[in-house]
C-alpha cells in the first residue's frame, strides 16, 4: 500500500553520510514485500557506522568477504550474523569505495497488508527483533533497496511535512569509539532500547 505524498528513497538518498542518512531514516517507513504480503513499519531508532575513520565499523581494517557490501554503490543491504543469533540490517550510504552503513535498530509496525496492526510496538525493538519481526535474513544481504517496483526492502518517507523530532547519543554495544554520538532515535517511541544508565 502506497499512501499519496510519500517519497521513495531513491539511490541519492543514500549516496550522503552515514549520519545524515540515520537521522533522516527516523520517522521514514520500511516496507518489506513477501510475494503478495507488505509489512510497512516506522523506524525509530538507528546508528551510523563510517569506515577506515570509525573503530567500530565493520569496514575499519579493510574489505572482508563480509564486509565488501559497504565499499560499493549506496542503497544496499548489508545483513550479517552478529554473534552467530541474530541478524541485523543495515543500508549502505555514500559511494563506491568510501565505506559506510546505517545499522537498523528498531522500527514501529504500522501496518500488513494495508491492515493497521495491534500496538506491539516493542516487537521490533533492538536489531535481532526488527530482522526476525520482519522476515529479514542473510537471504535479503547485497540486496538493492532503491528498486521502486521490485525491491523487497525498500524506504519512503512520510508524506506530511511536520518536522519529526529526532535525538541523538552514543552507540550501543560497542568496545571501541564509544564517545562517538551516532545513534539517532524518535524519543518517546516505546520500540527504541532503553539503555542502562550508569550507576553512580
Amino acid at each position: 500500500m502506497k499512501i499519496a505524498g510519500e517519497r521513495f528513497c531513491h539511490r541519492s538518498y543514500f549516496e550522503r553520510p552515514s549520519d545524515v542518512v540515520a537521522e533522516g531514516l527516523i520517522g521514514a517507513l520500511m516496507v518489506v514485500r513477501d510475494g503478495e504480503h507488505e509489512v510497512r513499519a516506522m523506524v525509530v531508532e538507528t546508528e551510523a557506522y563510517g569506515g577506515r575513520d570509525d573503530p567500530a565499523s565493520h569496514a575499519f581494517r579493510g574489505s572482508t568477504p563480509r564486509s565488501a557490501i559497504m565499499f560499493g554503490p549506496a542503497g544496499f543491504l548489508y545483513v550479517y550474523l552478529s554473534y552467530g543469533l541474530h541478524w541485523c540490517l543495515n543500508v549502505v550510504t555514500e559511494g563506491v569505495g568510501t565505506p559506510s552503513a546505517v545499522l537498523l535498530r528498531a522500527a514501529e509496525i504500522v501496518d500488513v497488508d494495508g491492515v493497521r496492526s495491534p500496538d506491539n510496538p516493542s516487537l521490533l525493538r533492538g536489531p535481532g527483533n526488527l530482522t526476525r519481526g520482519l522476515g529479514i535474513t542473510g537471504a535479503d544481504n547485497a540486496s538493492d533497496c532503491c528498486d521502486e517496483v521490485s525491491s523487497r526492502v525498500s524506504f519512503r518517507l512520510p508524506s506530511d511535512d511536520v518536522p519529526v523530532r529526532v535525538e541523538r547519543s552514543a552507540r550501543v554495544g560497542i568496545s571501541r569509539a564509544q564517545e562517538r554520538l551516532s545513534r539517532y532515535f524518535l524519543p518517546g517511541s516505546p520500540a527504541v532500547s532503553t539503555l542502562k544508565r550508569p550507576r553512580s
